[in-house]
């Protein structure tokens, strides 16, 4: 999984078309977390940080993308995801991410 499924249904209903083009293939291409299957949840976790944080505005999702790829911690800070709550914060945002790892 390269981007979390929830992720890009949201990203198809709130950004128009072509701008939703451009925000899942730079969610795609994320490098960090790595795409590994060990990586899933914080992968997903990273990515719904990224969509809480733009606010539905695609500078900003690229920017979280950028922020990401140097310390994706700190997106999980800017989404509200960085704390033990977390996934319930991310269950109140609409994204309920199973969790699958360690990490």
């Amino acid at each position: 999984m390269r981007i979390f499924p929830p992720v890009e249904e949201k990203i198809k209903v709130t950004f128009p078309a072509q701008e939703a083009e451009v925000a899942i293939s730079a969610l795609s291409g994320m490098t960090t977390p790595p795409p590994d299957k060990e990586w899933t949840t914080t992968r997903a976790r990273v990515q719904v940080a990224i969509f809480i944080s733009s606010k539905s505005d695609l500078e900003r999702l690229l920017v979280g993308v950028a922020s990401a790829e140097i310390d994706w911690r700190d997106i999980l800070v800017k989404g509200g995801l960085a704390e033990s709550n977390w996934p319930m914060v991310a269950k109140d945002a609409g994204f309920d991410i199973q969790i699958h790892e360690t990490t």
